[in-house]
């Protein structure tokens, strides 16, 4: 049996899946599957699979009692991801903290991961695992994070329709009764326009250990005297790394390795010395294009005086270093404060566009409490070489900026 610790990923084989959740109980804490695209949403909400709706429309995703059945091979071209989570009932009160004993086990063709949800406090709705789709192969992720705001909050971040303050819906029961009788009322099925998400990012609130986020998250952890970001790809190509860097009295910097067109000179260290690139790393001798080639990092180190409002770390794989895609090579950022808390923001929203060449995987924001790591996964446009840039409201404008300069 593998175990999965929080934030990590293991390849799965085979495409039938038999999926265990121990720590669920009906009417208290509910199980659910979410089919979702690679936006991360459901198409609508028949992709909900929960007691009341126990089946996907296609029969990949069943579900029966603390069990969960997938066929990867019968999923619909469209979903990209499963979601595998719970939600404690309306009537019931405390938090997912309160259910320690909440675990998963896979089994996939044979190979057993297991998976001890852990981290909760305020939390009443949760995404156990992940099961994803990545370069053409599935993989499950300790996910382990939630929302306070309960199975509403889960369903609308997710895109499922949810009827405020009209428990009487089939949606919106689920998050207030037990399981319903063997014969349905009649009643209209839920609206199939799935909800947008919410406005503002999900705050996942303050948190320790190893966090993953996804796109729209935001979380925050201790802050100490040095954090670094950590960019992470195969060292079979090249991407390079930098940092903007926004100041309390509204000038910004850039901190990289190589310049732009209109300012060609580059600076590793901002002007107060707080930020600090640590070196460029070149792709592996002999790697060029290999599979399983070694790892490449490169880090950013930040030293979060109070004059500093926030740092975007950029990564860029320029149109000299050849073709490239965020995606195929799983490229990822770190966040760690250097006393056990990490966070991570991978690139799972990445198409396979082999030109597309800047990805700003998330914010570190400086409030006084701590750091707060917003997850974006933002992209440039293909075949664009300008730099991103922050507004007045610290929201990141791709392709806005001067365009890179070639490093040859």
């Amino acid at each position: 049996m593998n175990e999965l610790s929080k934030g990590a990923n293991a390849p799965l084989g085979g495409t039938g899946l038999a999926i265990t959740v121990v720590g669920t109980q009906p009417g208290t804490v509910d199980l659910m599957v979410l089919q979702l695209t690679a936006d991360g949403v459901v198409r609508t909400d028949d992709d909900f699979v929960f007691y009341n709706q126990p089946r996907s429309p296609e029969g990949a995703v069943r579900l029966d009692g603390g069990d969960i059945t997938v066929d990867l091979s019968a999923l619909p071209p469209q979903i990209e991801r499963l979601a595998v989570a719970v939600a404690m009932d309306d009537a019931a009160p405390g938090s997912l903290a309160s259910s320690p004993q909440l675990a998963v086990t896979i089994d996939a063709h044979g190979e057993q991961y297991a998976v001890t949800a852990t981290g909760f406090t305020s939390e009443r709705a949760a995404v156990l695992v992940e099961i994803y789709l990545r370069g053409g192969a599935w993989k499950v992720r300790n996910v382990s994070a939630g929302w306070d705001g309960g199975l509403p909050a889960l369903l609308r971040e997710h895109g499922v329709s949810v009827e405020n303050d009209t428990p009487q819906t089939p949606l919106a029961a689920a998050s207030t009764a037990g399981p319903l009788p063997a014969t349905p009322p009649v009643a209209a099925p839920p609206a199939a326009t799935p909800m947008p998400s919410s406005s503002g990012p999900v705050d996942l609130g303050k948190r320790a250990g190893a966090i993953s986020l996804t796109k729209g998250q935001r979380v925050s952890i201790e802050k100490s005297p040095v954090i670094t970001a950590r960019i992470e790809w195969p060292a079979a190509t090249d991407y390079d790394v930098f940092a903007l860097v926004r100041y309390a009295d509204g000038h910004d910097e850039t901190v990289a390795t190589f310049g732009t067109r209109k300012q060609k000179k580059a600076t590793q260290v901002s002007s107060d010395g707080a930020v600090r690139h640590l070196g460029d790393v070149k792709r592996a001798k002999g790697a060029r294009g290999k599979v399983g080639a070694p790892m490449a990092t490169e880090v950013v180190e930040i030293s979060l005086a109070p004059n500093i409002v926030a740092v975007v770390p950029v990564v860029y794989s320029a149109m000299s270093n050849g073709t490239g895609s965020f995606r195929r090579y799983q490229v990822s950022m770190s966040i760690d404060n250097g006393r056990g808390d990490s966070v991570r923001i991978d690139a799972a929203n990445a198409s396979d566009h082999n030109k597309i060449y800047t990805c700003v995987p998330g914010i570190i924001l400086n409030p006084p409490s701590g750091v707060t790591i917003e997850a974006l996964e933002l992209y440039s446009k293909p075949r664009s070489e300008r730099r991103p840039i922050l507004s007045g409201d610290l929201r990141v404008l791709m392709d806005e900026g001067d365009q890179n300069r070639f490093k040859w």
